[in-house]
Parts: structure tokens; C-alpha cells; sequence
């Protein structure tokens, strides 16, 4: 038995306010679990470090990192183990350059300058490239004195870039880092703006990446953000050029502050796996002075059994507060599905090359079982890994286009039509609308209520109904940044870009128009009919999202009145329109004759009813009785976001029925609950009104306040003029 082991730490933020008092405790606990797990998956090769080590880059910073690693190391070490450090630059791990730098300015527009793109990559003494090296001047220094690393890596184009081969016992492991934080200079908002290149990839692998990787058994790529905080065009070459089916066993990346790992495969092509690190120390301050904290990490282990059959393993760790107030470190059953070793069920793996024969192996009397392994009798043969579940998605048919490699579904996780519960009446309507031009589809509902699934699902069906012969344009409003919402032409020159974009067009099409004579709205119209809509041979659907964050901007009425002028345009007939609002039509129609909103009636989207949350209940596995299905309902109603949460936490468990779970005592739905209450205090009026409903039965509102805590789910009309909480769980809101 061959294997390679590791750590998976990201996110430390060391030098983040409040951490100098709070480490102390954290290391505490930090150590003693990782003595228990070293026990269960020890020792350890390599810790992967994927950013966002430091919170300002300060020298200062650094050089306390220096002295929390060697508390760590040195605890390693007492275990047995006495790992080398990988780490990638997260973008807390430089120091921000003067926003007002012609240079700052240019890559803050990063795809719109395809000449500064070949520039960039080109020439490393361009002014743009002197600029990255500048901003991560200090952690480049800190990369060459930290004494963790005793592998050789070999330097790429920007600063962490890396690569580095562990060789045990004929085998071959990969390990490349990438920077994909170079853009993300400043404090503005960068997902969806990002971009990781495959000349990275070539530089640090001997100018030949897929060679490279191919002389390995193994590779593993580290970043420090997710694919989805890339553009769209550059999301589209990373899954291209970087990461293509096959190459990679998994990418390890972190900055979202929490775990989860997914396995794709498409059409049949090899899966790509993606594992997301929990931070090591996040923590956000609430207005009222509480903290909302987030603590873990991750072991990983590659296996080479004797029959040269590999596998990968994760012992998946998060702190949680116990019932008696105090915080500790337990296997994560939230993001995960465990064994009864606290880690996944072994993944199979290919290799990337010709699978090396194991070496030969002297006959013992006996032996003791390797590290993570199960325990088997002398005579025992090993068995293979366990098959996963499979489940398809796709259109509005199970079309076995798509499959994903997962047991049970964590609520908020991307969508899958195998987990998709039907609204029959609201989808029918819907697509009926979407049949005929200048009907817009309105989804109503409030946050985490599934428009975005429904509208995935809807165009889904379209695709399906039209052979794939339609487009779709899927845009989330709320990801624009502050200069993009700074007034009504920026705002439309980043929607112009953000379509071609999700279409994949030509990047010229929109400094080619915006050149030419025309307010802002006649170019993006002629964008459209000129360019979008020819793309298509049917019809094209427009899926925005959050449509409300106009809501409130002063070129709302502006916005609004050029969507309703494109549903009724006739130029415009392939053109259909999904917009998902969590705030009340009626408040985003201050001008029946410049809105969106009343050319159809809204389908609202509401609670679960009892035999939809049966039927999630049936894939979740659940033998669940009539009360406890009324025990859930009276505490959340049919809220399907915290269905499926209870559910999934429920199947993790085994849980027989929901009143543990349900327990005010648990940590089910304090992360829910925590976030409402930080928006809640940083919203005085809304916190003031909450509280009127929590002391009386019916409360009369303010319209202003009552439609905001309706949009956010936590209040409804019971009668005209007259509002109630909406579940009996926001009772339990700390205020």
C-alpha cells in the first residue's frame, strides 16, 4: 500500500483584528485535533496552503506567520510528521496598490484590453507586470525565507506560481500552484472578474504543461479562488486550457470560508474534481459587536492499493460551539457524508500515466493496517472502493447529458435536476409565457426561496423544447461593483459586457458599438437585434437575477423602461425575459408605463406544500411519519432552503425523527439565523420593526419596512396593512 498525504489549510488571515486574543483558543483546539487526526489519516506529506495567509501583507504580518507555523510545525513534528508547505497567494496576500494608477485602472478592466492581456503575458517588464510584482513584493520575500518547504519548486511567471514532484516508492505526485489573485487589487467586488491562464500553467511546468502532468500518476492544482470568481471568458479557458477532463485528480482552492468538494463529469468525459477548504480563522464582526466566526481545515490522502488501484479520501474539519458554550473541532457532517473513520468514501482514481508495478514486498508475520485504511484479516482480499450514487441532470427530461458523482445534496448547492422539486401550476404558467414574446417571466419570492433554480429549471426546458437551438443569457445583477452602478452608462456598458460574456461573442463587439453615435441604450439595442439575437435560431432567454439591486439606484426607471421596450419590441420577438425579484412587484413599479413588471402577472413562489416536502423527503431517504413532518412544518413552515438543511443534516445523522434536530439547543440553523441577525443590526429600522413582530401577534408597519422584511422572507401579510414573523424560527433570532 503507496500513498501521499496531506493537510489542507486556507485563509489564516494572520494580523485580522481580533485574531491576537481569539488564536490562542483556536490554536488550542486546533492542536488537539489534529493529534486525533493525525491517528486516523497520519502522516502527512505536504500541507497545501491555498492563500490569504496574512489580512494586509504587512512584513510585520509575516513575520508573525512566520512564528504561528513553527507552533504548528513543531506540533507535527511530535506526531511524526514533518510536512512541506505549498502555499499560493490568496488577495490578502498583497499590498493594494494606489487605486488611481493608470495601471490599476486598466487591469480593473482586465477583459475589456485584449492587447494589454498579450502584453501582460509577454513582456515581464511591461508596467503592468512590474505592478503585480510590486504588490506581492512581501510575500515573495516571506516565500524564500520560510523554512516549511524542503521540496523543490520551480517559479513561474507570476509570484507564487510553483510546481514540485514528490516521488515514493515508484510513484509520481504533481503538485502545481497558480496565482489567481493578481487581479484583485483593490476592495471592490472581483467575482466573476478573475482570470488564471495556461501560460501560468506552461511556465512553471517546463514551458509544457500536459507533458508535465503527464509524467506524473497524480496532479493536483491549488489556487486561491473558486472557478466561479473567473469571467466568464476566462472560466471558459481555465476549463479548456488548464483543467480539461482527466488532467488534474482534483483542484484544491479556499476564500470562500467553507467546504465543499463536488466531481463533475459531462457527457461522459473524465470527472473533474474541485475541493473547497474551510478558513483556518474567518471571522466578520455583526453591528451589535458579535463575531461570526469560521474555523477548519481538511486532511486529503491518495491510496495505491496492491492491485495498483488508487483512491482519494478527504477527513473534511469545522469548529463548532458545544451545547455547554465551548468551541471545539469535529468532522464536518454538514458539507459532507462520513464514514465511521470521520473521512469520505474512497473515490476512485485513473492515472496519468502507465501505473507504475508496486515494488516488491518482503513476507511478514503480520502487520499493522496503513493509516486511514480499514482493518482486514490475514486471508481478507481488499475490496474495492464503493460506488457513489449517480444521479443525472439536464433538461426538463432526465437527459443523461450531465452526471454527478454525490449521495445526497447539501442545501444552497448548484443546480441538479435529479434534486429539483416541481412547481407544476408556477412552471406550466411560465412556460407558456416564455412560448410568446412581450411576456416577461417575473419569479416572486423571497431570498433562498429557488428563483434561480426555477429559472435554471425553465431554461432547461426551452433548451430542450428548441433541439439547443436557443441561447441562454444568465446574469446575476447584484455581482456588479460600485463603479459599475456609479451611474446609468457604466451600468449598461458592464451589462453589454456581461452578455456577450454569457454568450461567449467576440470581445470587440462592445468597444466596436460603443464607438459609434447613440445613447447608451440605442447601442446595447443594437447589440442585441445586431449581434445576440442572430446567434440564435429560435429564442434567446434573458435570466436575470436579483433584479431588485436596481431597486434603489437612481436609473432604475431608466433600466426597467429598456427592458420593457425590448419585450415589446418586434425586432425583439426571439428575446424572452426571466427576471427573479424577491421584492414586490408592485414596489418596482413606480411607472406602470416604464416597467417590466406588469405585463404579466407575477408567479410567486412560495412555501413548500406537505407532498412536495414528502417528495425531497423520499430523496433525501427519510421513513418519516405524519408528526414529524408536523413538527418541522410549525417551526419553518415549507421554506425550501431550510427543508432541504434539516434534511440533509438528518440523513448525515441517521436521524429518525426531527426533534433533536430540531432542539433550540443544536447548531442547525445558527449560521441561518446569524446572518439575518447581522443585516438586521446593521438596519436599525428593520431591526425596530423585527421586534414589533416578535411582540405582537399582527403588527401595522410601515409599507417601506414591511415590504423590505417581506423580501427577505421573514414577515407576510396575514391581513391587509397587518404583518406576522413567518416562521416560528425567527423567534430565536438574537436581538
Amino acid at each position: 500500500m503507496r500513498s501521499f498525504g496531506w493537510l489542507h489549510f486556507t485563509d489564516l488571515h494572520q494580523g485580522l483584528d481580533a485574531q491576537g486574543w481569539l488564536w490562542p483558543g483556536v490554536r488550542e483546539i486546533l492542536l488537539a485535533d489534529l493529534e486525533k487526526l493525525h491517528e486516523r489519516c497520519g502522516p502527512w506529506d505536504f500541507v497545501l496552503f491555498s492563500g490569504d495567509l496574512t489580512q494586509r501583507a504587512a512584513p510585520e504580518e509575516f513575520d508573525r506567520l512566520t512564528q504561528t507555523l513553527g507552533q504548528l510545525w513543531d506540533h507535527f513534528k511530535a506526531l511524526g510528521s514533518n510536512p512541506s508547505l505549498l502555499a499560493v497567494p490568496g488577495n490578502h496576500d498583497l499590498v493594494r496598490p494606489d487605486p488611481r494608477r493608470p495601471e490599476t485602472l486598466v487591469l480593473a478592466r482586465w477583459a475589456t484590453y485584449p492587447e494589454v492581456q498579450v502584453e501582460f503575458w509577454r513582456d515581464p517588464s511591461s508596467p503592468y507586470r512590474k505592478l503585480i510584482d510590486q504588490a506581492f513584493a512581501n510575500y515573495s520575500t516571506w516565500l524564500k525565507s520560510q523554512p516549511f518547504c524542503a521540496l523543490d519548486l520551480s517559479p513561474g511567471l507570476l509570484p507564487g506560481d510553483f510546481s514540485t514532484v514528490i516521488q515514493r516508492e515508484g510513484l509520481r505526485l504533481g503538485i502545481v500552484g497558480l496565482n489567481s489573485s493578481f487581479l484583485q487589487l483593490t476592495g471592490a467586488d472581483y467575482e466573476g472578474k478573475l482570470a488564471v491562464d495556461v501560460r501560468q500553467l506552461h511556465a512553471v511546468c517546463g514551458g509544457d504543461g500536459p507533458a508535465w502532468v503527464k509524467n506524473t500518476d497524480f496532479s493536483l492544482l491549488m489556487t486561491h479562488h473558486p472557478p466561479t470568481w473567473l469571467s466568464a471568458e476566462a472560466r471558459e479557458h481555465f476549463f479548456a486550457e488548464v483543467v480539461p477532463p482527466g488532467r488534474f485528480a482534483a483542484q484544491v482552492f479556499g476564500h470562500m470560508h467553507e467546504h465543499m468538494a463536488t466531481t463533475l463529469s459531462v457527457g461522459g468525459a473524465a470527472p473533474r474534481r474541485q475541493i473547497q477548504g474551510s478558513s483556518l480563522f474567518g471571522l466578520e464582526s455583526f453591528g451589535d459587536g458579535k463575531l461570526d466566526r469560521r474555523h477548519g481545515y481538511a486532511a486529503g490522502r491518495i491510496t495505491v492499493d496492491d492491485r495498483n488501484e488508487a483512491s482519494l479520501r478527504l477527513w473534511p474539519r469545522v469548529a463548532r460551539k458545544h451545547a455547554a458554550g465551548h468551541w471545539r473541532i469535529v468532522q464536518d457532517l454538514d458539507a459532507f457524508e462520513l464514514s465511521d473513520d470521520q473521512g469520505t468514501r474512497p473515490e476512485s482514481l485513473p492515472f496519468t500515466r502507465k501505473p507504475p508495478p508496486p515494488p516488491p514486498r518482503a513476507t511478514v508475520i503480520s502487520s499493522s493496517p496503513p493509516p486511514g485504511s480499514e482493518p482486514r484479516t490475514a486471508n481478507s482480499q481488499v475490496a474495492p472502493p464503493p460506488t457513489l450514487v449517480t444521479t443525472k441532470t439536464g433538461g426538463g427530461v432526465d437527459s443523461g447529458i450531465f452526471s454527478i458523482t454525490s449521495r445526497v445534496q447539501p442545501p444552497g448547492a448548484p443546480y441538479n435536476q435529479a434534486w429539483h422539486i416541481g412547481r407544476l401550476e408556477e412552471e406550466r404558467t411560465a412556460l407558456n409565457y416564455l412560448d410568446q414574446p412581450g411576456a416577461p417571466v417575473v419569479l416572486w419570492g423571497p431570498e433562498k426561496f429557488g428563483k434561480t433554480w426555477s429559472a435554471q429549471y425553465l431554461t432547461n426546458c426551452v433548451l430542450q423544447q428548441d433541439g439547443g437551438d436557443c441561447r441562454v443569457i444568465a446574469i446575476n445583477l447584484d455581482t456588479f461593483d460600485h463603479e459599475s452602478r456609479a451611474d446609468y452608462p457604466s451600468f449598461i456598458r458592464e451589462l453589454a459586457f456581461q452578455i456577450v460574456g454569457a454568450l461567449g461573442g467576440p470581445e470587440d463587439w462592445v468597444p466596436t458599438l460603443w464607438r459609434t453615435h447613440g445613447s447608451v441604450n440605442q447601442k446595447l439595442g443594437r447589440l442585441m437585434r445586431e449581434n445576440v439575437l442572430t446567434m440564435a435560431h429560435t429564442r434567446v432567454i434573458m435570466a436575470l437575477d436579483r433584479v431588485d439591486a436596481v431597486w434603489g439606484l437612481p436609473f432604475k426607471d431608466d433600466c426597467f423602461g429598456m427592458l420593457r421596450a425590448w419585450a415589446q419590441d418586434e425586432r425583439m420577438a426571439k428575446l424572452r425575459f426571466i427576471l427573479g425579484i424577491s421584492t414586490t412587484p408592485r414596489r418596482l413599479i413606480d411607472r406602470p408605463t416604464q416597467s417590466p413588471f406588469n405585463l404579466t402577472p407575477p408567479i410567486v413562489l412560495g412555501d413548500f406544500t406537505r407532498p412536495q416536502i414528502q417528495e425531497l423527503a423520499q430523496l433525501y431517504g427519510l421513513d418519516w411519519r405524519d408528526r414529524d413532518f408536523d413538527v418541522l412544518t410549525d417551526l419553518i413552515g415549507g421554506h425550501p432552503y431550510l427543508i432541504r438543511h434539516v434534511m440533509h443534516r438528518a440523513n448525515l445523522v441517521g436521524a429518525a425523527g426531527v426533534n433533536d434536530l430540531l432542539d433550540e439547543g443544536t447548531s442547525l440553523f445558527d449560521d441561518f439565523l446569524q446572518r439575518y441577525a447581522r443585516r438586521l443590526h446593521n438596519a436599525p429600522e428593520l431591526l425596530a420593526g423585527i421586534r414589533r413582530l416578535r411582540s405582537e401577534t399582527l403588527s401595522e408597519l410601515d409599507p417601506e419596512i414591511s415590504a423590505r422584511l417581506e423580501a427577505a422572507g421573514l414577515a407576510v401579510e396575514e391581513k391587509v396593512g397587518f404583518y406576522r414573523l413567518r416562521y416560528r424560527l425567527y423567534e430565536r433570532l438574537r436581538l
